[in-house]
């Protein structure tokens, strides 16, 4: 408190210690040496601030960074995953297209086999039909033979002279 009134009370040059030639010294005095304490004080913090924002913003550059390479690694992954599902899926496709024409041809060949039975048999069976008809067309030619003969001749033929007839009928026919 003495300085203070000292400081107000006028010099022997009549220049007091506020006055304006001497303000600028003290301004530039209390600066330095309030300088320290506010370097620690307050440009300390800031610098530390200032520095930490800038390591935490390289830090999320080169996580973001990472985590780009991850993605486009990831995305490799996928697209080689989804290539390779895409092959065996036309793998599976072309497989399943020569199993149905193998099955198809297996079918078709089991249907002209069955068509080939059904008409050896249908064959067979008009064979013996024909063979059938052809035998009693026989038996009813020679019988109605036999009983023109009968008439004609005005004879009664027996049972083995029919027989006899019947197999010279067939001789001369290509029969038996």
């Amino acid at each position: 408190m003495n300085l203070i009134l000292l400081a107000a009370l006028p010099s022997e040059g009549g220049v007091s210690l506020f006055s304006g030639e001497s303000s600028l010294i003290w301004t530039v005095l209390i600066f330095l040496l309030s300088l320290p304490l506010m370097w620690k004080v307050v440009f300390g913090p800031i610098t530390r601030a200032l520095q930490d924002r800038e390591a935490a913003a390289r830090e999320a550059a080169s996580a973001a960074e990472a985590a780009r390479e991850e993605t486009e690694r990831l995305k490799a992954a996928v697209q080689a995953d989804l290539d390779q599902a895409r092959k065996e899926a036309a793998q599976r496709v072309a497989e399943a297209k020569a199993r149905a024409e193998q099955r198809e041809q297996e079918i078709l060949a089991a249907a002209r086999e069955e068509a080939e039975r059904e008409r050896a048999r249908t064959r067979e069976e008009i064979e013996r039909a024909k063979n059938t008809a052809l035998q009693e067309l026989r038996a009813a030619a020679v019988g109605l033979g036999v009983e023109i003969a009968e008439r004609v001749i005005s004879r009664r033929f027996d049972e083995a002279d029919q027989e006899r007839l019947v197999a010279e009928l067939r001789r001369e026919l290509g029969g038996d």
